[in-house]
């Protein structure tokens, strides 16, 4: 997903990212506010090693939201 898209599908994603992966502050929410270089920054201080992890899921979730399934066709651990 590019920033456009990221900041488009922020209200969606940033109350079952904060459920799914609770290493997320409301600071950091605030702080991402739709802002993909943010969100990846954040991502990294908070899950290091398991970043993929986390991008991979907000990618997933975006290819629902959006319709776009291409690449996603795995069903979503987590919701």
């Amino acid at each position: 997903m590019n920033q456009e898209q990221f900041g488009q599908f922020w209200a969606q994603l940033r109350g079952p990212l904060k459920t799914q992966y609770d290493k997320f502050t409301d600071d950091d929410l605030l702080k991402i506010e739709g802002n993909l270089a943010s969100f990846i920054r954040t991502v990294d201080t908070r899950y290091g090693a398991k970043k993929g992890e986390v991008s991979t899921w907000a990618n997933r979730r975006f290819a629902h939201w959006s319709g776009w399934y291409q690449d996603y066709d795995k069903p979503m651990a987590g919701g």
